[in-house]
């Protein structure tokens, strides 16, 4: 039985995801910060599913799931906590709220990988997702692919920062742990886009599949799951 761990579950894709996998007979752990979140999902839990409760902005978040997750081998890590940003505006914004969006989107996931480094290299093909956006690319900002679309500043910039840890991470790591960069699409969440149209559950679906079938299709360790590109 392959085992996963999942950030971020307390609503969305990632509460998705976390109960999908579980439904599938994964082991499954599941991260997240709330503790009144964490009570209700235990309560509901079979035996394949288990909860981490930490704040993944402190370095506090290695330790514990270090502590928790133990020798298991992780096949898949699915880095999908984030929060979203206020305005597209510079006035509008501080210095406040561009850390706080770095050190979740970016930094959380830092320390989720580094927690689980020695679990992920006991895998036999393990397989790290960091879910990015399709606001976090730099060319596509650049070439006014999205100028009708007033994304927050902070979001636009942690999820850049992300992109490039990603590639930190892939070129440190080389064959031994597959990292991808992975843009699910116009996601329907409490921070999307107006034009965002897909739902979490049928998200999730998508992930499940195409890590059951092992069709991640890349280029330059960047997947999308929009149809456009890769067929279902």
């Amino acid at each position: 039985m392959k085992t996963i761990l999942i950030t971020g579950i307390s609503r969305g894709l990632g509460k998705e995801l976390f109960e999908l996998f579980v439904s599938k007979g994964y082991y499954v752990y599941g991260v997240l910060r709330n503790k009144f979140d964490a009570e209700k999902l235990k309560s509901e839990l079979p035996d394949n599913g288990k909860i981490i409760l930490t704040d993944l902005s402190t370095d506090k978040s290695i330790n514990v799931i270090k502590e928790i997750v133990g020798e298991s081998s992780i096949d898949l890590l699915i880095n999908n906590a984030g929060i979203g940003g206020k305005s597209h505006l510079m006035e509008e914004i501080d210095s406040d709220e561009i850390n706080d969006l770095f050190n979740i989107h970016c930094l959380g996931v830092f320390r989720t990988v580094k927690s689980l480094k020695i679990n992920l290299l006991k895998a036999n093909e393990p397989i790290v997702l960091n879910m990015n956006s399709r606001l976090g690319s730099i060319t596509r900002q650049s070439n006014g692919t999205y100028e009708d679309i007033t994304v927050s500043y902070s979001y636009r910039i942690a999820k850049a920062a992300q992109n490039m840890l990603t590639n930190c991470l892939r070129k440190e790591f080389n064959n031994e742990i597959k990292f991808l960069s992975l843009h699910p699409g116009k996601m329907k969440t409490d921070i999307a886009q107006v034009d965002a149209d897909i739902e979490p559950k049928e998200i999730a679906n998508r992930i499940l599949k195409i890590f059951e079938n092992g069709i991640f299709v890349e280029e330059n360790g960047i997947v999308e799951l929009e149809k456009e590109i890769i067929e279902w």
